[in-house]
């Protein structure tokens, strides 16, 4: 899309917030819908209050100019504080450039590559010195050398080696149960320093799936006619928890949505006739707020989608 269709767009939508057709919360969801992406994959949005384009760079919003096209983003994506960070001034950031960063990253490597090389010496010096020890686990745990589990390969080095013997003659068996009788149980001990990673814990479905009510499945709303979104409550819903509903057409390459807390959703007037065959597919899904606002997509869902339906919204 170019950027002067989104740039018309902004400012129709502005236009009705102004002219009072639309009230602040629609206006400011209707902005955070127009998020786009460049061909390098970089998003783009136009601010709300300044009307200049922005770019999202490492966790900031930069003023910038757009390319000449760009493609709208498949899915609701709320950009983290568009209207704070307008009042940001663009000059903040000219020292992150791309060789600054890759001389940082270099130095970090020698470092790393540095303390490596320290420690393997350290390592080597401590299994020379004390070949007697049978505690090789300290040593493990603080270089994670090969040259860690010496004592470990020994032990095993004998009851390894008699199991040849049987092929020349088979009743130098007797001979396994000496040497079996030898080693100690360090082998299990050289495994301590491994550490496996805990799994993150993830939220479990609460909820049963939305129940849709009106409009239903392939019913129309003409002009004059408006269009209301109902569904069943499915519980008591807390304060950091929401129903996030989402409407979509063309194929569902577009996405309009928004965060209530009760069961009633009224889609903007001013989107009929958007959809090039006039039909709108919508469904609920309950989720919980992690952050400092409801982030849509971004938040885990507490429950399953409900039946995605269809009304027909022509213009």
């Amino acid at each position: 899309m170019k950027t002067e269709e989104i740039e018309k767009l902004f400012h129709e939508v502005k236009a009705a917030f102004e002219a009072g057709a639309i009230t602040e919360r629609q206006f400011k969801a209707e902005a955070k819908e127009l998020l786009f992406q460049d061909s390098e994959g970089r998003y783009w949005a136009i601010g709300i209050k300044t009307e200049q384009w922005y770019r999202y760079e490492e966790g900031d919003w930069v003023n910038a100019s757009p390319p000449p096209t760009l493609e709208s983003v498949a899915q609701e994506i709320t950009p983290p504080e568009v209207e704070a960070e307008e009042a940001k001034a663009p000059t903040k950031r000219p020292l992150r450039s791309p060789v600054l960063l890759g001389l940082i990253g270099a130095l970090f490597l020698v470092c790393l590559i540095a303390v490596a090389a320290i420690s393997y010496q350290v390592g080597r010096l401590s299994v020379m010195a004390l070949p007697a020890e049978d505690t090789p686990t300290t040593t493990s745990e603080a270089t994670e050398a090969p040259e860690v589990e010496p004592t470990a390969t020994l032990d095993l080095a004998g009851p390894e080696a008699t199991p040849v013997q049987p092929e020349h003659s088979p009743t130098s068996q007797p001979t396994v149960t000496e040497s079996e009788a030898s080693p100690a149980p360090t082998p299990t001990h050289t495994r301590a320093p491994q550490r496996t990673p805990t799994p993150v814990s993830t939220p479990q479905m609460r909820y049963s799936p939305p129940v849709l009510l009106d409009p239903e499945n392939g019913a129309e709303r003409g002009p004059g006619y408006k269009a209301i979104l109902t569904w069943q409550p499915v519980g008591e819903l807390s304060h950091s928890e929401y129903y996030h509903v989402e409407v979509c057409w063309n194929g569902c390459s577009v996405f309009w949505g928004d965060y209530v807390q009760d069961t009633t959703y009224e889609f903007p007037w001013f989107k009929r006739g958007y959809a090039i065959d006039d039909r709108y597919y919508w469904h609920v899904t309950v989720r919980v707020q992690r952050g400092e606002a409801p982030a849509g997509p971004l938040d885990p869902p507490i429950s399953p989608p409900s039946e995605t339906w269809m009304f027909m919204y022509p213009d």
